[in-house]
């Protein structure tokens, strides 16, 4: 490597200033870095390769006369372990040494060993050969076993078998790790060789034991978070969202996910990435956010340049007194909270649905019918024989899931009525045909087949709202705004879809000889005061139809109130929508703009920006964009510079997160990968698993050898890698 790593010319030398007292004068001497270079005859100077300053001596060495002593050398201070320190007298001995035979001969020896290491004929080359063709044969085999961990970690398969003996007539399936690779040994002739040296007892290393797995399943783990974080802090301002759920082993998990700007050249985009999952025993606001704050600090994150929360609408999250949110917002008052979406409308349709007993008996109804059947594979043989088709099941938490399960019932009704009555049938148990025979009467009401006209339209909205709320990056502007179009369609709908609903009972009723005018009690009500009538008078249909107006005005309601928050957050970042900001004729209000910008300056800039997008000939077509689109136009015609406070003021507010589904969907591989067989797996080795499964565009991007470095730097290694 040469002497120029150790020789330190362009260190201060202010700790080897000496002072030397000659009489009553005093003189001060110390080390400069002029005298690392030897000054010719022509005035050029020649740099002095062979002078080597030690900061920890305070001394200078001869490199090649302390590598290749000779006899004579060692009687030079330049060549001895305590250096040379006198600079009063550099000027003879430096020179002096230069010309000493002694070191003349080191010198030559020094030259004559970096040539021979140039090309190739040092004493020791075969042996070097050998060692680097070790490494490579070690570092192949790695590499290999890292791409096996990378392909079973990105399908969630379990890695370990039930016995892994080496002995083949003991075990005869090891687990998909040691098949997989004894699978590709049979084609790799690396893993070949390797794989062959076990069976034979003539390699003791294996580097395939399960803590070998573990190790590189962390060390993997690692690397894929430690890119994402370094990726959070590089976008600077950052939204937190947290959601929890119990595992197989019955232990609270909460999800850490992270909402950030990706800007990288052109390339803009909205990430939410995933971090990993803590193990929560706490329930208590205080608890929680203090585990929050401590994460965030662990992961090397400023809480103050936190924007945005996303939680679920659980009290202890979102209460506005002492929740998480309330205690995040003390500690950040700009890290604005945002309720899940998705949850609030999943709230709001319970609710709706809750709102009359004749639509609970509906639901009910749907709900006995699927129970009804899946609890028999000979039910539900006649059921898919009969309608082709199956039935689906109602989840409380899945709003979704009762819009197909109503679609299904509407489409394929006289069919389920024809598997019903089959059902029956004499050859049936007794228990069969008694439910089967109540299902019938259920389902053959005007009631049901109102309320079955009536939420089919109803839930295909509502679902269709749910899953683009569901999307990867979602902006608040795009939510608020699918949200106003779900509540302007249940407006606009109201009437039509109540006399929708009651024509298609009415028509369906006469086709099938169902009446449409049932006998019915009448409901006594309470008496306000000055009330004399005990009912409304309303006959049948009428009440049914006051009763799906009242379904609509319900979910309206609980709509407006859900989503109110975020329209509110929406209206205030509303001048950063392009058709805002590039109309020169609208002006904007930046009273509620955060104090990271400056006003004076966005004004300015906004007048700036119009001018750059009307010189480009897009601003038709950005006016018709969103936010997102906008700041990639900056990125793209390079404007970040030009425009820095409409840059900082889009990327806080496409770093707000709007729901929560990005939890979700990691509890989907939380539940894939801690499954029954694999309960009693550390939330270490979860951890990494888990990071590998759901960020595997990440994990396909990782560079092997700078994992097998750190793998080799951990500890000492058998082998040499």
């Amino acid at each position: 490597m040469g002497s120029k790593r150790i020789q330190y010319m362009d260190h201060s030398f202010q700790e080897t200033e000496t002072v030397y007292k000659d009489g009553e004068t005093g003189e001060r001497r110390k080390l400069t870095k002029t005298w690392f270079f030897k000054k010719m005859p022509n005035g050029e100077k020649v740099p002095r390769e062979w002078l080597c300053y030690s900061p920890s001596k305070k001394s200078v060495y001869c490199f090649c006369c302390r590598l290749f002593p000779g006899l004579s050398s060692l009687e030079t201070a330049f060549a001895s372990k305590s250096g040379f320190s006198d600079w009063k007298k550099l000027s003879p001995r430096v020179p002096n040494h230069e010309l000493n035979p002694a070191h003349q001969q080191s010198l030559v020896l020094w030259k004559q060993l970096e040539l021979r290491h140039r090309t190739g004929t040092t004493i020791d080359r075969i042996a070097e050969e050998e060692i680097q063709k070790e490494k490579e044969k070690w570092r192949n085999i790695l590499t290999r076993v890292l791409d096996i961990i990378r392909f079973l970690s990105k399908q969630n398969l379990a890695f370990r078998g039930h016995r892994e003996t080496d002995t083949p007539d003991v075990a005869t399936n090891k687990g998909n790790f040691i098949e997989l690779v004894r699978l590709l040994s049979k084609y790799d002739p690396v893993l070949r060789e390797h794989m062959l040296k076990i069976d034979l007892k003539a390699e003791r290393t294996s580097y395939m034991s399960p803590q070998i797995q573990n190790e590189l399943i962390g060390l993997l783990g690692d690397h894929v978070r430690s890119r994402i974080l370094q990726r959070v802090k590089n976008a600077k301002y950052f939204s937190i969202i947290f959601d929890s759920t119990p595992d197989i082993s019955r232990l609270d998990q909460t999800s850490q996910v992270l909402r950030y700007v990706v800007v990288e050249g052109d390339h803009v985009s909205v990430e939410e990435s995933f971090i990993e999952f803590i193990d929560t025993k706490d329930k208590h606001a205080a608890d929680i956010a203090s585990m929050i704050l401590e994460k965030l600090k662990s992961d090397g994150l400023d809480i103050m340049n936190c924007r945005g929360q996303g939680y679920d609408n659980a009290a202890v999250m979102k209460g506005q007194h002492s929740g998480v949110q309330k205690r995040i917002s003390d500690v950040n008052p700009k890290a604005q909270f945002i309720a899940c979406s998705n949850h609030s409308l999943n709230l709001a349709g319970i609710h709706a649905a809750q709102a009359e007993v004749n639509s609970v008996t509906f639901f009910g109804t749907l709900d006995r019918l699927h129970s009804f059947f899946s609890l028999s594979t000979h039910r539900w043989d006649v059921l898919s024989t009969t309608t082709g088709t199956s039935l689906k099941r109602l989840v409380d938490t899945r709003w979704s899931s009762r819009g197909e399960a109503v679609k299904m019932v509407k489409n394929n009704f006289e069919k389920i009525l024809e598997s019903l009555e089959i059902l029956t049938g004499i050859n049936e148990n007794a228990d069969t045909r008694a439910t089967a025979g109540g299902l019938l009467v259920s389902l053959q009401s005007f009631t049901f087949l109102t309320y079955l006209g009536f939420w089919e339209p109803v839930l295909a909205e509502v679902n269709d709202a749910q899953n683009y709320m569901q999307q990867r990056g979602l902006s608040l502007r795009d939510c608020a705004s699918k949200m106003k179009a779900l509540s302007d369609f249940l407006d606009s709908a109201r009437e039509n879809v109540a006399d929708t609903s009651l024509s298609f009972a009415e028509s369906l009723c006469t086709k099938l000889g169902i009446t449409t005018e049932p006998q019915r009690r009448i409901r006594q009500k309470k008496k306000m005061p000055g009330e004399e009538a005990s009912d409304s008078g309303l006959s049948y249909k009428n009440e049914l139809r006051r009763e799906i107006c009242a379904s609509v005005d319900r979910i309206k309601q609980e709509i407006a109130t859900r989503f109110e928050q975020l329209q509110d957050v929406a209206q205030k970042f509303e001048f950063l929508s392009p058709a805002i900001l590039l109309d020169e004729d609208l002006s904007i209000d930046l009273s509620n703009a955060p104090d990271d910008i400056d006003r004076t300056e966005f004004v300015i800039e906004r007048k700036r920006l119009q001018t750059f997008v009307t010189a480009s000939n897009e601003k038709e077509s950005l006016k018709h964009l969103g936010p997102l689109e906008l700041l990639t136009f900056i990125h793209q015609h390079r404007l970040s510079d030009s425009v820095p406070n409409i840059n900082i003021m889009l990327r806080i507010f496409l770093t707000m997160g709007v729901s929560v589904a990005t939890c979700e969907r990691s509890f989907s591989k939380l539940k894939l990968i801690k499954n029954y067989l694999r309960s009693t797996m550390s939330n270490l080795r979860l951890n990494s698993l888990a990071i590998m499964s759901i960020e595997h565009e990440l994990v396909d991007k990782i560079n092997f050898d700078t994992i097998i470095d750190d793998f080799a730097s951990r500890k000492a290694r058998r082998v040499q890698l």
